[in-house]
């Protein structure tokens, strides 16, 4: 593995902001299976004025952008030159074509607040049908820039307040707070519990986010909660799965194994063959060709989702700190509103083209993980730490990881034998 300091990637990437710009075609594909690097996305952000600011530990670096929300653009394994991991909407950062508030920016680890869905939704107006034409994201998450109020090499702080109010009229203050580490390899070593080999490159970070009740009133069950969750976007192609593991058990105790957020169905398989149900996980064919989404509830999830880009070389390992008693969850999507609190812990999303359109959808899909419902007190806290992984190596190596840590073998992560 190519080893290059702080100063040397730095150079780097004023070289890459000094060249000539790039060609609008290219910059604006992004169904690729050849990924862009993480200097060209760099020079893309500088062209387009999104300020980005770089965080890194050797050759793992990470892209942050404190006017977009704090959130994590991208990151690499190896410096300016290594590819460019996190899925961006180019088109919609370079012609700002759409309205901020219902526009996918992408990213790979995004701050978000909930519910999207239901009768206590924070994305809709008192009244709305619940559809896309009236779906709206609350400034702070989608047009308001974040302060940035500390930060070191590896390390950077973020803060933001809002006013917003739910369907039912309930009105919300709160104070949002991130913070963004590069995490070195002997501490993903001593988080994952397995030794990663030399021979694999990696870069990993966490996100540790805190939402605090500033108002005077406590969120309650009768006027409405919120509950925090990390999206994280990542780039598709026709070798790309998700994959969740799950706790197994009788579903009169436990429910669903895994439910269809998209046309609110459960069971082993969806009608086109994209999900398949293992005896311990749950496969979802992510390559960005058609619309879909699945969850995963608080019982069922072990607190880890992975996605393996073969043609990359790529495996991508997401977890989570999961509360260890049992707790109320939100609705992560809006097309699965009840009145029960038995929201997703994990859901994925891919994307594709909508439905009878021949247009091409961007290659993207998305992993999010969420806290339970957050009843605070005013002046109370709560928070909610995912953690992000990449390892890019040999098949051999990248199979071992994941069969040390999920129990999947490296032919299951390619969609083949077992």
């Amino acid at each position: 593995m190519k080893k290059s300091s702080l100063t040397a990637f730095a150079a780097a990437c004023a070289a890459l902001l000094c060249s000539c710009g790039i060609i609008r075609e290219t910059a604006l594909k992004n169904d690729d299976v050849e990924l862009w690097s993480f200097g060209q996305d760099l020079s893309f952000f500088s062209q387009y004025g999104v300020e980005t600011l770089i965080l890194s530990q050797g050759d793992s670096v990470v892209a942050v952008s404190p006017a977009l929300q704090a959130r994590v653009m991208t990151s690499s394994y190896d410096g300016s030159s290594g590819p460019s991991l996190g899925w961006i909407n180019r088109v919609q950062l370079a012609f700002k074509k759409l309205d901020a508030r219902k526009a996918q920016i992408g990213g790979e680890d995004r701050f978000w607040v909930g519910p999207q869905g239901g009768e206590f939704s924070i994305f809709f107006e008192d009244g709305a049908l619940q559809s896309e034409e009236n779906w709206k994201i609350p400034a702070f998450m989608s047009s308001e820039p974040w302060s940035l109020v500390g930060r070191n090499s590896y390390r950077a702080k973020f803060e933001k307040t809002a006013e917003f109010e739910n369907a039912k009229g309930t009105k919300f203050k709160i104070k949002a707070e991130r913070e963004i580490s590069v995490l070195n390899r002997k501490h993903v070593s001593d988080v994952l519990g397995i030794e990663i080999p030399e021979s694999v490159d990696m870069v990993a970070f966490q996100s540790f986010n805190k939402l605090t009740n500033i108002g005077e009133k406590p969120w309650t069950p009768d006027g409405g909660m919120l509950n925090i969750s990390v999206q994280s976007c990542f780039n598709a192609n026709r070798k790309t799965y998700a994959f969740v593991p799950y706790r197994p058990g009788d579903p009169a105790e436990l429910g669903d194994i895994v439910r269809d957020n998209f046309f609110q169905t459960s069971g082993t398989g969806n009608s086109d063959g994209r999900l398949t149900v293992d005896p311990a996980f749950v496969k979802y064919k992510t390559d960005g060709k058609g619309l879909g989404a699945i969850g995963i509830s608080a019982l069922r999830s072990e607190g880890i989702a992975l996605g393996f880009d073969e043609a990359n070389s790529v495996l991508t390992v997401i977890i989570y700190i999961k509360p260890a008693d049992r707790r109320a969850y939100l609705p992560s999507s809006w097309r699965r509103a009840s009145g029960a609190f038995d929201g997703d812990a994990i859901s994925v999303f891919n994307n594709g083209p909508a439905a009878g359109s021949n247009a091409p959808g961007d290659a993207y899909y998305e992993i999010s993980t969420y806290s339970p419902a957050l009843s605070l007190d005013a002046g109370k806290s709560q928070f909610h730490l995912q953690r992000t992984f990449h390892f890019h190596g040999s098949e051999y190596d990248l199979g071992l990881i994941s069969y040390k840590l999920a129990g999947i073998s490296i032919g299951q992560l390619r969609g083949g034998e077992k």
